[in-house]
Parts: C-alpha cells; sequence; structure tokens
C-alpha cells in the first residue's frame, strides 16, 4: 500500500492556482506568466547585496590592516617590492611597472 502524502503549502497553493488559470486566455496566462516572472526577478535582486552594503561589512575590518590596503596618507611611501609580493602572493603575476622608470606617467615618448 502506499501512502497518501499531504501537499505541501507550497504544493497547495500552487495546486489552488492552476485551478484558477484554467479557462483564462493565452493572453491572459501570458499577462501572469509575467508578472510571475517579474516576481521571480525582484525576490532574486532584494537577496543581492549592494556596494554600500557590503562596503559598509567591510567597516567591521577597518583595523585590519590587510583589508584596506588602498589607504595611503599624503606623503606616505609606497613599498613597491612589499606591493608586488603581495598581489604575486594573491595569484597575480604581472609585475607592476615602477613610476620611476622611463615609462611613468608623463614621460612617455610619442
Amino acid at each position: 500500500m502506499s501512502e497518501t502524502v499531504a501537499p505541501t503549502g507550497t504544493e497547495k497553493i500552487t495546486e489552488e492556482i492552476i485551478e484558477q488559470l484554467h479557462g483564462l486566455g493565452v493572453d491572459e496566462l501570458h499577462t501572469i506568466q509575467e508578472f510571475v516572472s517579474y516576481l521571480a526577478w525582484k525576490q532574486q535582486q532584494a537577496k543581492k547585496k549592494s556596494a554600500e552594503e557590503r562596503a559598509i561589512e567591510r567597516m567591521g575590518d577597518s583595523g585590519d590592516p590587510t583589508k584596506w590596503i588602498t589607504v595611503v596618507e599624503e606623503g606616505e611611501e609606497i613599498d613597491e617590492i612589499a606591493l608586488n609580493n603581495w598581489l604575486e602572493s594573491r595569484g597575480y603575476k604581472e609585475e607592476v611597472p615602477s613610476q620611476t622608470s622611463s615609462e611613468s606617467y608623463g614621460e612617455r615618448s610619442a
């Protein structure tokens, strides 16, 4: 004997919606389909975090200087060797050109 499983809340409401859709025309069903697609899209968008939300979450890391490597005080020297080593340790393979080289900004030949 197989047991009859009671439908879940989602299954029950889905069955009710399907019953209500019977008898509707193609245009009406298409409109409903577009509306359902919009609701699904809107729900997905609500789950995504904005750049602002992610930045605010990182504020808790403000005491950890490794999370804020782009913060440099005015006049502070940048240790290019340490920076290149840090980048390479995170998978970046290309060497960043030094600004003191002949190819630095403002010194490029035409």
